[in-house]
């Protein structure tokens, strides 16, 4: 049997749905006798596709040490990173390293770009990907990633189901990353072009982890359900990872005991030893979560104990550090929370892990408030906030205001996110300046106190990006802002001039310098335009100018 055809029928039988396991000889896995490295190197990712991670160390070891093409020699470094991924004993074992320069296997596949047959280069490249993913390498499986290329149409020259989990795969290490606006497209373009139903399914877990960390609550949910009602038998790496993936989407939205439930529904073993270190890892992790939300400190510690024997582990450290942070905060030792969180969360940033660094420095903030510093936790919360904006984690920004909530604070809108930033009082209060109405106004139309009127205000200004309420009244020039409908009395050339710029937002001193004119003839014509209109403020000014303007353009278009 040729290499294509061999890792044809590994993957085929990667996406099967029944417990029937690969024989050692004869019938279609009689490759597995083929004296060639390749070969032992690809039994070793079909045993951890199986979850027998110990079979993965032992074949990788021998592919690795007698490998000599570069196909057999980057495959063979895909599977040492396999097998340190799963076995907890396999990240100081020396003979998974690369024997050519006694380098991690994975780091000497990225620094060297192998001349691999076309026919099989994405595959191997994809599991060098899934290796240093699955040892929580982030920053090197986007490496891979990127050395691959675009994704391929096919693959051994025919359009294989497998492609759908090649896509998931990128979505995943996008998602990971914390690049959740880049990862949905992915996610939804495995779902649109899945064809086996143990990849849909696959697929459709991976966008429930994308709309979760997105916060789009309803479509996250649904799709977790469909996992969760599945009956799916968690019989490989696939399997179990549509369990996996829409637990960690029920994480982010705040779901923890459908979380638990899916995680134990991935591996029947009580020690969850069939999932790779860093799944072993998040679960437990979850685990104690639930056990700490339900105040259960028997519980939290005794999954704690579980965890603990890889605390010292590379892949497992962070998570570790702050699954013990949750545990201390609920021994009432804050100050030791605080210490463990923020451990977690620079290993977390280090690996490239940033939704679990988001994770860590939540839990920080948490530990900070218990420690009575909320002024540094909402700092560090806004930083936070503002990250996690930039690439639609959406999610980490909601758990930033939940825990700002409850010493009384808020994350401040995002900046030029206008109406969309705001609550629904704020956009009412917006509304209203745009209307021209003043502060003290706008507290008697709302049965607001002055106080509590002015906050509303600042907000307004930072989610329009502008410094003065005339900058507000500016922006609102559309129909869909409901500003009013008004017919003032005309005024002269000059003062409509005056009125233009001051719906601008230009001070007098600009307007000025702009028209030629001097500064207290200004004032004597924002004076007379008040007296006019019958109005009190430059707000109101701006208001009736850009009112105006959006009924003759209404008048335009509709003629």
């Amino acid at each position: 049997m040729n290499r294509e055809d061999a890792f044809d029928l590994v993957l085929r039988r990667a996406l099967r749905t029944d417990k029937s396991p690969y024989h050692a000889e004869g019938g279609e896995a009689g490759f597995w006798v083929e004296r060639d490295p390749f070969f032992e190197a690809l039994r070793a990712v079909a045993s951890f596709l199986e979850g027998d991670f110990e079979a993965t160390v032992r074949h990788a070891r021998s592919a690795i040490a007698n490998a000599a093409d570069p196909d057999a020699v980057a495959l063979a470094r895909a599977a040492a990173g396999l097998g340190v991924a799963g076995d907890p004993h396999a990240t100081i074992d020396e003979s998974l390293r690369d024997p050519a320069t006694g380098v991690d296997a994975l780091v000497a596949a990225s620094e060297e770009e192998s001349p691999l047959t076309e026919s099989l280069r994405p595959i191997i490249l994809h599991f060098l990907a899934e290796a240093a993913i699955a040892c929580a390498r982030l920053d090197l499986a986007v490496g891979f990633i990127d050395q691959s290329g675009p994704l391929p149409e096919s693959l051994f020259g025919r359009n294989h189901p497998y492609l759908t989990v090649m896509i998931v795969q990128r979505a995943r290490i996008l998602a990971f990353h914390g690049r959740i606006s880049a990862a949905a497209s992915l996610a939804q373009k495995a779902v649109e072009t899945s064809e086996a139903p143990l990849c849909e399914l696959f697929a459709k877990a991976a966008a429930a982890l994308v709309h979760g960390n997105a916060a789009e609550r309803q479509k996250a949910r649904s799709l977790i359900e469909l996992v969760d009602s599945s009956g799916l038998q968690p019989v490989n790496a696939i399997s179990r990872g549509c369990y996996l993936l829409a637990a960690f989407g029920a994480v982010a939205i705040g779901e923890i005991p459908t979380a638990t439930r899916l995680v134990l529904r991935a591996d029947d073993n009580p020690a969850l030893s069939r999932l790779t270190i860093i799944d072993r890892a998040l679960s437990l992790e979850l685990l104690i979560a639930q056990a700490v939300e339900a105040n259960d400190l028997d519980a939290a510690q005794a999954w704690l104990s579980r965890l603990t024997p890889l605390e010292d582990h590379p892949i497992a450290a962070s998570t570790v550090l702050r699954a013990r942070s949750r545990v201390a905060l609920l021994e009432g030792e804050p100050a030791c929370a605080v210490e463990l969180a923020r451990l977690a969360s620079d290993r977390a940033l280090a690996d490239g892990r940033n939704i679990e660094r988001a994770e860590a420095e939540i839990l920080l903030a948490r530990a900070r408030i218990a420690l009575a510093e909320p002024g540094r936790a909402a700092s560090e919360l806004e930083e936070l906030a503002r990250i996690s904006n930039e690439n639609g984690h959406r999610a980490a920004i909601r758990s930033a205001n939940r825990e700002l909530r409850r010493i009384g604070r808020r994350l401040g809108p995002r900046a030029s996110s206008r109406l969309e930033g705001l609550s629904a009082r704020e956009r009412e209060v917006a509304r209203l300046i745009a209307s021209g109405m003043s502060n003290d106004q706008i507290a008697q139309e709302l049965y607001l106190s002055p106080h509590t009127v002015r906050s509303h205000v600042s907000r307004v200004l930072h989610a329009f990006g502008v410094a003065t309420r005339i900058g507000v009244v500016s922006s609102f020039e559309t129909a869909e802002l409901d500003l009013p409908n008004l017919s003032p009395p005309a005024l002269t050339p000059r003062q409509l001039e005056v009125a233009e710029l001051i719906a601008t937002g230009s001070s007098n001193a600009q307007i000025a310098a702009t028209l030629g004119i001097g500064l207290k003839t200004v004032e004597r014509h924002v004076t007379d335009i008040l007296k006019r209109w019958r109005i009190d403020s430059r707000s109101a000014i701006a208001t009736i100018m850009v009112s105006s303007r959006t009924r003759a353009d209404s008048a335009l278009n509709s003629n």
